[in-house]
């Protein structure tokens, strides 16, 4: 008969039911959930360069009294990928560099849902008081509470440890492309 399909085929009770199912389904999965796209940081956050941070969970308040330099990111990496890359490459130079010598805190949570996980009180709040959408976001933060510099959706290892000595008001001659190799 070739590759046409046969006659009969449309006509089978069963084969119909699944491919009306198919067809009504297919449409309607993309309207079940309100979910943003991970790894898409939206918008302008609330907070600004300048402004003071809501330090307003105990490991912020907890750094902020031990005069650390805070990196908050707010995103979530099993879930994003650019959450992902840019915690590793943080990681990676807090490692390299003992946490810039015990002065600077690297602080993570998750503000959106990750498919069926919810994100704790504490993300939720951190998100409305940043006024921040999608992820990742980075805030970096000076020893006084005040944001010093804000990376939406990603930054790469060199700008950030460039960014931190800044901060800490060492200005080093920092490689491009100083990322993980893993």
């Amino acid at each position: 008969m070739g590759a046409a399909a046969h006659p009969d085929f449309f006509m089978n009770k069963k084969t119909l039911i699944i491919l009306l199912l198919i067809l009504f389904l297919i449409p309607y999965s993309s309207y079940t959930t309100e979910l943003p796209l991970r790894g898409i940081a939206r918008g302008e956050p609330k907070i600004k360069i300048g402004d003071k941070a809501p330090l307003i969970t105990p490991d912020l308040e907890k750094a902020h009294n031990e005069g650390k330099v805070i990196a908050l990111m707010l995103g979530y990496p099993s879930h994003c990928p650019w959450c992902d890359r840019m915690d590793r490459y943080i990681r990676h130079e807090m490692e390299e560099t003992k946490d810039f010598n015990d002065r600077v805190a690297f602080i993570m949570w998750q503000t959106e849902h990750a498919k069926l996980i919810i994100p704790p009180d504490e993300g939720v709040k951190l998100k409305e008081a940043y006024g921040v959408e999608g992820q990742p976001w980075l805030f970096l933060i000076d020893k006084e509470g005040i944001v010093r510099y804000i990376f939406k959706m990603f930054v790469s290892g060199d700008k950030f440890e460039r960014a931190i000595l800044e901060i800490l008001g060492e200005k080093k001659d920092v490689p491009v492309f100083n990322e993980p190799h893993k």
